[in-house]
């Protein structure tokens, strides 16, 4: 009967240490787990880089996102997790990269403009300077 005892209570102790395993290998195995979160925020910034005109300023970057948001799609299919999550992160960083682009090549341009206009006011400013002084 004591055998018994010492059995159960072997048991139990055996179920405890699996449940502790069990909860540690469960936190390893968020590893595990498709990284939709991380393709979703991939999709979510390669079409807000193509909202902001990345096509046109920020192209190459653009389509790296695009091809590393295919591979992570691939990859997650396969199962490799560990590198769908990678390339996710990295197609993000690309896509952020290409509308960063974008956005500094529009301000150049406005840059340019402004540039352009005070010229263009100061040879007005030049011209209505040298007719004053031919009329004085």
């Amino acid at each position: 009967m004591n055998i018994g005892l010492g059995t159960a209570a072997t048991g139990r102790i055996a179920i405890g240490a699996l449940g502790v395993v069990a909860l540690a290998l469960g936190g390893c195995a968020g590893n595990g787990q498709r990284p939709d979160a991380d393709l979703a925020r991939a999709e979510a910034g390669i079409r807000q880089a193509e909202q902001s005109g990345a096509e046109q300023y920020g192209g190459l970057e653009l389509q790296a996102a695009r091809d590393k948001l295919e591979r992570a799609r691939a990859a997650a299919n396969e199962g490799e997790m560990a590198t769908a999550r990678q390339l996710a992160e990295q197609a993000s960083l690309d896509a952020e990269f290409a509308a960063a682009k974008s956005r500094s090549r529009k301000a150049q341009l406005a840059v340019e403009e402004v540039e352009d206009s005070i010229a263009a006011l100061q040879q007005e400013m030049q011209r209505d300077d040298r007719r004053r002084g031919d009329w004085q």
